[in-house]
């Protein structure tokens, strides 16, 4: 049953959600948080509580409204999402009709647009009126993993929500267990392999993720080193196997050039750039680095 109650655990947002539910709620506003930090679910909770029929708390998740919401069937309930592809004027025209349209079932409409990074400027440009001075009933709300690539004149129009990451840290135990098949992979000369791997790391959080890329970076300074037959002990003890397999596959140069390369990586992270541009960078360029 939708409700705030079953997304993951966020007591200031959901307090700070709840709160304006319970008064006039901001008629646009932008959902920003990392891949993995649940704003699909976020977004719908919140659209179901806008649509919802309960004098209570809500959502309610009982009454035709939510029910409807959370198949995503609600007649005036619209969800855009086109995952990493770009989002163009056509489509910022197209929900500007609609919501020129009175709602069906109550009385009001909610339009959710996911990954709204990618609008491009001109569909964000075709969007800014009806943001700034939406028909009473409509209600916009944007998700984003990066939100600093909004024109400033759309995020000024928003209302701001952030959602943390579940999960803001990683063990050692377990970013070996991520890393050791990416470097078999990168030691064996698989671009395949290092798809498969990179896809995995995707997965993770971004600060996680920061915290993995600067382990990466441990991992390839013992693989320098035993290039060039220094003995010290590894910063990554538990990936020492594969620190030596790709010692003999790939010469300290390359490895050097590919330890720099995860400086560009790790200042990419931290801007939150698309994960899909992580993996990419993750296969086909560090590939290039180290062997063609």
């Amino acid at each position: 049953m939708i409700s705030f109650d079953a997304l993951p655990d966020n007591a200031p947002l959901k307090n700070s959600l709840k709160n304006a539910l319970s008064g006039r709620f901001p008629q646009t506003i932008l959902l920003s948080g990392d891949a993995g930090s649940g704003l699909a679910e976020w977004a719908k909770t919140i659209a179901a509580a806008l649509l919802c029929e309960s004098g209570a708390a809500r959502p309610c998740g009982a009454c035709v409204s939510c029910r409807k919401a959370e198949q995503g069937v609600h007649p005036d309930l619209t969800i855009v999402d086109e995952g990493e592809n770009e989002l163009k004027v056509d489509l910022a025209r197209r929900i500007k009709a609609e919501n020129a349209i009175v709602p069906n079932d109550g009385d009001r409409r909610v339009t959710v647009i996911h990954h709204a990074q990618n609008l491009n400027p001109a569909a964000q440009n075709a969007l800014l009126k009806v943001l700034e001075e939406p028909p009473g009933y409509a209600f916009f709300i944007l998700t984003a993993e990066q939100p600093d690539a909004l024109l400033q004149t759309v995020r000024s129009r928003c209302v701001d929500f952030a959602l943390e990451p579940p999960k803001s840290a990683i063990s050692d135990e377990e970013a070996s267990a991520l890393l050791a098949p990416y470097l078999d992979a990168l030691a064996a000369g698989r671009e395949d392999g290092l798809m498969k791997a990179a896809l995995a790391l995707e997965k993770t959080p971004r600060r996680a993720l920061l915290t993995l890329f600067g382990l990466l970076q441990a991992a390839l300074r013992d693989a320098v080193l035993a290039a060039n037959g220094v003995q010290t002990l590894p910063l990554m003890p538990a990936l020492s196997k594969q620190a030596a397999a790709l010692s003999r596959a790939v010469s300290s140069a390359r490895l050097l050039e590919a330890y720099d390369f995860i400086d560009v990586l790790l200042d990419r992270v931290s801007r939150n750039a698309a994960s899909a541009g992580m993996t990419c960078a993750l296969t086909s360029d560090l590939f290039r680095i180290c062997y063609l």
